[in-house]
């Protein structure tokens, strides 16, 4: 299935889509699969919405991230899931120990194969017992929605600023975990450590938030000057006198979009595209196939074929002959694939319309049309406030070269920084692919804290 089609290929790895909580497994599960002996990463999201649980599921050595994830067993002793792979279902099944588990184990099936697996929740949003800084729940409400977050004070404030995170893309909780990295939790410590006040929150519709989760970026945006006029208000925050913008990817330019309508006194831009959206997927997807060997015929079509996706999505037509293209394709593959691994599909015009449905759900989203048609270049003209870019060397999601030679062209008070050897999420890395991300140390690379306290920092 390697030269299958690839619609927005891993789209800044928005991540795993999350709703509010209503299961006893609902949350982040970390663990692994026994394979000969060795240990082959997971991670798999339950969220429960109209009592429905579904999910998805990360397998980063297999550079697999946000595979949908059907629950059809879910009661108080036992859990069956399963996602589809292209050559048949694989199904986790395990017993639960008690009506709040922490441990999943269990048998994982495939091809008639049958391998141990075992899961813990994850600890990301467990309290933290270093005593070097408070962190407390904060509510915000507005006129549609409630917005949910931590408050990290230090307890040796050095800035007057508090930092509002903003996350990537794909609906996420706070912490902003991506493959099993904790981005936000650990960027709060790091900057509390520099005596810096920050803000991470649950995107609407996640974690304990309220609201759409298939928002556009001006909605996101919305969000974001509700949390900075809710702060610039209140008095109980001692020692706060401005706010900063940081966003990580997407949420660079959801902070540029946000500057509009409430101007920051800063804003840090990490990994934030510099090009608009449909040349950011365009340039991933030719990164990826470069690392991947796919042939230029395929991946000719493969462009050809995401242009197509571009224009239904900005007109609103032409969704039927790409599903008919779809399907068409798909069929084909199959049929070459051996009978026996055919069998494993089960009915294979529900895989189809299922895979059909998978490909393009997302393009179909008001997000994805919001994404493509969104340029950073006019956003970051019209700002007249200090900007940092930070950059990863190795980034194979917002590529290094074009994006920096982007912003070099445009005129304002800006500073660039590259991170030697880091990836999109600023772990030190040997190829920058997303394949790595699990299996990489869980923290930055070095300079990062530092680049972006010092800008934090500085007096102007």
């Amino acid at each position: 299935m390697k030269n299958f089609i690839f619609i927005a290929i891993l789209l800044f790895l928005p991540q795993v889509l999350l709703s509010q909580n209503n299961s006893a497994i609902d949350g982040t599960w970390d663990g692994s699969i026994i394979l000969q002996g060795q240990p082959l990463l997971i991670s798999v999201t339950f969220n429960t919405m109209d009592g429905i649980t579904d999910g998805s599921i990360n397998i980063p050595q297999q550079s697999a991230f946000n595979l949908p994830v059907d629950v059809p067993v879910l009661t108080s002793d036992s859990l069956e899931f399963s996602f589809e792979t292209g050559n048949g279902t694989a199904t986790f099944k395990a017993g639960l120990d008690g009506p709040e588990p922490e441990e999943i184990d269990g048998i994982f099936v495939q091809y008639g194969v049958e391998l141990p697996f075992e899961m813990s929740r994850s600890n990301g949003e467990e309290e933290s017992d270093i005593d070097f800084f408070s962190e407390e729940e904060v509510v915000i409400t507005t006129d549609s929605l409630t917005i949910s977050g931590s408050l990290v004070l230090p307890d040796s404030l050095l800035s007057r600023s508090l930092v509002i995170f903003i996350s990537g893309s794909g609906s996420q909780t706070r912490n902003s975990s991506v493959a099993g990295f904790e981005l936000f939790e650990e960027l709060a410590k790091q900057l509390a450590l520099k005596g810096i006040s920050s803000f991470r929150y649950d995107d609407r519709g996640t974690g304990n938030s309220t609201g759409d989760s298939n928002a556009t970026l001006d909605e996101l945006a919305d969000d974001l000057i509700s949390v900075a006029t809710h702060f610039s208000d209140v008095q109980n925050v001692t020692g706060i006198d401005n706010i900063v913008f940081l966003g990580h990817s997407q949420g660079g330019l959801v902070s540029l979009i946000a500057a509009d309508g409430y101007v920051p006194e800063k804003v840090v831009l990490m990994a934030t595209p510099m090009l608009p959206g449909d040349e950011i997927i365009t340039q991933q997807i030719r990164r990826i196939s470069e690392v991947q060997g796919i042939q230029d015929d395929v991946l000719k079509k493969n462009m050809e074929f995401q242009q197509r996706v571009f224009e239904a999505a900005r007109s609103g037509e032409g969704w039927s002959d790409l599903e008919t293209d779809i399907e068409d394709r798909l069929r084909e593959q199959l049929s070459q694939l051996p009978e026996s691994q055919q069998s494993t599909l089960g009915n294979m015009d529900q895989f189809i319309e299922s895979q059909v449905s998978r490909q393009l759900d997302g393009a179909k989203s008001p997000w994805f049309k919001s994404f493509i048609e969104t340029d950073p270049c006019p956003l970051l003209r019209s700002l007249d406030i200090p900007v940092l870019a930070v950059m990863g060397e190795k980034d194979s999601q917002v590529l290094l070269s074009p994006n920096r030679e982007a912003l070099e062209q445009i005129d304002g008070d800006y500073v660039i920084r590259v991170i030697p050897e880091a990836n999109h999420l600023f772990q030190v890395s040997d190829s920058g692919m997303p394949g790595e991300y699990g299996i990489l140390d869980k923290e930055f690379a070095p300079g990062l804290i530092d680049q972006i306290a010092a800008f934090l920092l500085q007096v102007e």
